[in-house]
């Protein structure tokens, strides 16, 4: 594993929007006809995928399981939608995999620098003892929607 090519991640020419995003706005379905989105760091992966880290505990990853449709966007370094940029359809598949996840995490690291720390330390802050990152999230990325978020 290199600075340059982090584990997990694949043919650069396919994951370099997400390689370069400053952070990737999440959007998901909660309830019938109501959707919340979430900034999370991330890192590309092979086929033009991307994946990011969740927390077993959490409502998002839950949420996720049962409804795995997402739509992605490159956000700013502030969680915002990054100019120029459009959203994606895709699906989720969450992976606990501890080994993994310390790949992911580590590859994220070396994308991010003090960023990842600095996560961590507000997900303790919030959170207390809850794991941080035990989850690997994997996102197929549709060229067409192939449904909608609501219902």
């Amino acid at each position: 594993m290199t600075p340059d090519r982090p584990a997990g991640a694949g043919v650069w020419h396919q994951g370099s929007p997400w390689w370069d995003a400053k952070s990737v706005l999440v959007t998901r379905p909660i309830a019938p006809g109501r959707i919340a989105t979430t900034p999370h760091l991330v890192i590309p992966a092979e086929h033009g995928r991307l994946n990011f880290l969740l927390s077993s505990y959490g409502v998002e990853a839950e949420q996720l399981a049962h409804d795995p449709r997402v739509v992605i966007q490159p956000g700013d370094w502030r969680g915002r939608p990054a100019l120029n940029t459009r959203q994606q359809y895709g699906t989720v598949y969450i992976v606990r995999d501890a080994r993994l996840a310390a790949r992911v995490y580590e590859a994220m690291r070396i994308k991010y620098g003090a960023r990842t720390a600095l996560a961590r330390m507000a997900h303790r802050f919030t959170h207390g003892s809850v794991p941080y990152g035990d989850l690997v999230a994997f996102v197929d990325v549709h060229p067409n929607p192939p449904r909608m978020l609501t219902r």
